[in-house]
């Protein structure tokens, strides 16, 4: 280890000593865990009081009023609360004490405070996810047909197979499975043929959509009823010359031309260690370097 990673290492378990042990919670402050841009996140629901003919309401707006104090004392920056939905009366004091919705998940919902706002200091908290993730598999078989399915809702509009990123899937995970899940095909991932932004597609979310190479390791077709009105291996051309009112299914008929005649090979995927938690992560290029010295450093 480094002589900066010690000193870095150092420094980490010295804040966290400070701001997340249990002298704090007997003193009536919320323990927490301090982030790398001196914040401080709290996420241990077991310190928030409950039961009484409030709800722990009254004893909680003192926790957090110390809270605070200490926090701007000791010059933190951004503070993140998680909710669980068994502490929702709790909710309302932290809004009062100007905390703000940053996201809410089936199960907490997430309030966070910007404290050198006084200071005139800009909020420089990250908003929530701002996009979507989607993927399509351009799947083209050694006749040079590609799987194309119409959906029940457009069972008149042919497409490539594909769907939504699933939470810790990695993108060229989902193209796969997608299209299996959609049309009974196994397949293999290759490429990155390219990808759409789209901006303000659900939610006033954003939209990215990776349209994905994937080679056939089957051919009979055994649809998804539920999802798919049709399911079909047809000519590449004859997919570029279908009439679509998808700007977007047009431009992936174009790429997948480009790729079955003209040699376009896309981005590949090439695993590399992660550094922020055990096993890998991808890189998409489309570079010849060699990346294996990288995995599982």
């Amino acid at each position: 280890m480094s002589e900066t990673s010690k000193i870095i290492d150092n420094k980490k378990l010295e804040l966290n000593a400070k701001y997340n042990n249990a002298e704090l919670i007997r003193e009536g402050i919320l323990a927490g865990i301090p982030d790398i841009f001196d914040g401080i996140i709290v996420n241990d629901t077991t310190q928030y009081p409950k039961g009484g003919e409030d709800g722990g309401v009254g004893k909680f707006k003192e926790i957090i009023k110390k809270s605070l104090d200490f926090w701007v004392e000791n010059k933190r920056r951004g503070i993140w609360i998680e909710i669980p939905e068994s502490h929702s009366i709790l909710i309302p004091t932290l809004v009062e004490n100007g905390f703000s919705f940053h996201h809410c998940q089936s199960n907490y919902i997430l309030l966070t405070k910007w404290l050198p706002i006084n200071n005139g200091e800009p909020n420089k908290l990250p908003q929530y996810t701002s996009h979507f993730i989607g993927c399509g598999g351009v799947v083209i078989n050694d006749r040079n047909e590609i799987l194309l399915i119409t959906e029940k809702q457009r069972p008149d509009k042919w497409k490539i197979p594909g769907g939504a990123n699933d939470p810790g899937e990695d993108i060229c995970q989902t193209a796969v499975r997608e299209v299996f899940e959609e049309t009974g095909i196994r397949t293999e991932f290759v490429s990155i043929l390219g990808f759409r932004q789209l901006h303000n597609y659900a939610f006033n979310r954003g939209d990215i959509y990776f349209i994905c190479a994937l080679k056939p390791l089957s051919s009979e077709i055994n649809s998804d009823p539920s999802e798919i009105a049709q399911c079909k291996w047809a000519p590449v051309k004859e997919f570029t010359e279908i009439e679509t009112p998808f700007p977007l299914q047009k431009s992936v008929s174009r790429l997948a031309y480009d790729y079955c005649f003209n040699g376009y090979k896309g981005m590949k995927a090439s695993a590399v260690a992660n550094s922020l938690r055990p096993g890998n992560s991808f890189v998409y290029h489309g570079s010849d370097t060699d990346f294996e010295d990288l995995k599982n450093n």
